[in-house]
């Protein structure tokens, strides 16, 4: 699929960016040392049936969960190091992979890119994801054979060690994960316990683009966006392309960014930040710093598009709520899902798969969590094919009480352009 191609990390998580492959823990989940929440599930796509997958089922073994997707490349990089692991300990650990992908597409992505896990899907709303507190992905928990969670970390860092310690009924030697809420002001992680810390706002304009580096080998890269949680304005982006960093640094859709000369390649890390009051000069000045380090330039216009306007037909529709703290979420093949954003952040989730910008005027504030799926055909799994647009009007409709009505706009654009000599 298309849309697919530009989707560097699949996570989007307001406030937060995990630029290596440490491991994070939601505040609001369960801790080592504590029992796992429900295993809340709907479907088996390889391994035993649902019903046989519960925490009773599998009293007395040691278990590693794996949430992931099939649209996230750190998960799919994680693959042949699980895979390894699955072939040591297949007969003294179960491995279960919790996605939240489309059920058909992620068979026809099996047989191309095989898992040896137990694969399921998560349920509705993404009830087992939402339980453990997971605000990045790939992520991985590890219960002992007690029934406590003895690690939580990312898969780069899980070695057979590791696994050994816990048979043994041993302490884990993985390091504690770093503690995360999208609430957070400002918060830094110290083994098992979070100190706050106060950063004081620059008095000056600062910018920073340091790159390009390659793809790394391990790890999340690709993340970008502001950190509303501070008293001034803060951007950060850690290995992306600039085709991601413009449009998040300026804060439009990547729909109305209309590139007229070829970007530069490879991966950035960029870092902007302003005193309160200078928004426009920050701006201004990262304009200036695109011109003189890469010769390109950046200009507003107004033009006239295809786009669909959003708006609310039901409040009863069974795959959207009103949550109370924020979350994250992701793209997938024949739908998405977030556990806890704006109406404009599920209207950007919404113009990935229609190729077109969303206009949003359903006039609800406040934060939501959604989870849409829409049927695929077997061209649409097996090609570079867009999705079918009415399908997914269909599924947003029906799954999330939103109308997307298609129309025309005179909208503001970005255009980049070469730089004269």
């Amino acid at each position: 699929m298309k849309f697919f191609q530009n989707l560097v990390f699949a996570l989007c998580v307001c406030g937060f960016f995990e630029n290596n492959s440490l491991a994070s823990a939601g505040k609001n989940g369960p801790k080592i040392g504590e029992a796992p929440p429900p295993l809340i599930l709907s479907e088996t796509i390889q391994g035993p049936a649902i019903n046989e997958i519960s925490w009773d089922k599998l009293k007395g073994k040691v278990v590693v969960l794996e949430f992931w997707n099939t649209a996230c490349a750190p998960c799919i990089e994680a693959i042949p190091h699980l895979n390894d692991l699955v072939g040591q300990f297949s007969n003294r650990v179960v491995f279960i992979s919790i996605s939240d992908d489309n059920g058909d597409y992620l068979k026809k992505f099996l047989k191309r890119k095989p898992i040896k896990s137990w694969v399921v899907l998560d349920g509705l709303l993404n009830p087992t994801r939402t339980a453990f507190d997971v605000h990045g992905i790939p992520h991985t928990v590890i219960v002992d054979a007690s029934g406590k969670i003895a690690a939580i970390t990312h898969p780069a860092a899980l070695e057979a060690k590791n696994l050994e310690e816990i048979l043994a009924g041993k302490p884990c030697s993985l390091p504690a994960p770093q503690l995360y809420s999208p609430d957070d002001r400002d918060v830094v992680a110290v083994t098992n316990h979070v100190v706050a810390v106060t950063n004081p706002a620059p008095t000056k304009v600062g910018i920073s683009i340091k790159g390009p580096f390659p793809k790394p080998e391990r790890g999340p890269f690709g993340s970008r966006g502001w950190d509303w949680s501070k008293s001034f304005p803060d951007f950060e982006a850690g290995k992306a392309s600039l085709e991601d960093v413009i449009p998040a640094f300026f804060d439009i859709s990547p729909k109305l960014v209309f590139a007229k000369t070829k970007l530069p390649e490879g991966l950035y890390d960029v870092s902007a930040i302003a005193p309160p009051d200078k928004m426009p000069e920050l701006k201004r000045q990262f304009a200036d710093k695109l011109k003189t380090t890469f010769g390109i330039a950046i200009q507003t216009k107004k033009q006239n598009l295809k786009v669909y306007v959003m708006t609310a037909c039901s409040t009863n529709a069974p795959g959207i709520k009103q949550v109370q703290r924020r979350g994250g979420g992701g793209q997938r093949p024949g739908g998405f899902y977030l556990t806890g954003n704006k109406m404009d952040k599920i209207a950007s989730f919404m113009e990935n798969s229609l190729d077109r910008p969303i206009i949003n005027e359903t006039g609800l504030t406040g934060l939501w969590s959604v989870d849409v799926k829409w049927q695929m055909s077997k061209s649409e799994l097996n090609s570079d094919s867009n999705p079918d647009p009415d399908k997914i009007i269909k599924a947003v409709r029906e799954q999330l009480g939103l109308e997307l009505i298609s129309t025309n706009r005179t909208l503001e654009v970005l255009e980049v352009t070469k730089t004269k000599n």
